[in-house]
């Protein structure tokens, strides 16, 4: 049975035009609400609390590491903690935070200003899965006067789901890629 809160018109007429059973867009509505999510998390405060999340393990790591330093030195504080603990091997922690902060920080600048893209991975994939198990072809045309059933779909669903920026072309992409994992 069909979802009561539905999607746009304009979803549910690109849906019906491709297949027009009630179970066929009940399914480009669930896509169009999971490509929502990923949108949120990919522009949102999603991105942001990656990278802040990235900032503060840096920190943590970075302070921990230097505290695991400052416990070589017998008669510490820091030493007698650790002895208290069992005295692990802090060579190779040190080593493994400071490895690890460096990581973070450099992913986390690597996302700085940028835009995830898991929505339209995430829509592609189910998508075709959906194309699949309707036994559907999914063809990739994108041309200026014509696209395909699945182009125009996926970008009916990115502008659904908040991303009213895909053109065919991308969509085209997206699928593509959708193919080779």
């Amino acid at each position: 049975m069909m979802n009561r809160r539905r999607r746009s018109k304009t979803l549910e007429r690109a849906a019906r035009a491709v297949r027009d059973t009630d179970e066929f867009v009940e399914h480009i509505f669930n896509i169009a609400r999971g490509f929502a999510a990923h949108h949120e998390l990919d522009v949102g405060a999603g991105a942001r609390g990656v990278r802040q999340a990235l900032r503060t393990f840096d920190k943590h790591a970075s302070a921990l590491a230097l505290w695991l330093k400052q416990s070589s030195r017998a008669g510490s504080a820091e030493h007698q903690a650790l002895a208290a603990l069992g005295s692990p091997d802090t060579a190779a922690l040190i080593e493994w935070l400071q490895r690890h902060a460096r990581a973070a920080s450099s992913a986390e600048g690597k996302l700085a200003g940028t835009k995830l893209r898991q929505a339209p991975r995430f829509a592609a994939r189910a998508l075709r899965a959906t194309f699949e198990h309707h036994r559907l072809k999914v063809s990739h045309q994108a041309t200026a006067k014509k696209q395909s059933d699945a182009v125009q779909l996926l970008c009916a669903i990115a502008k659904d789901g908040g991303d009213p920026t895909m053109t065919p072309a991308q969509a085209r992409d997206w699928l593509i890629e959708s193919t080779r994992e």
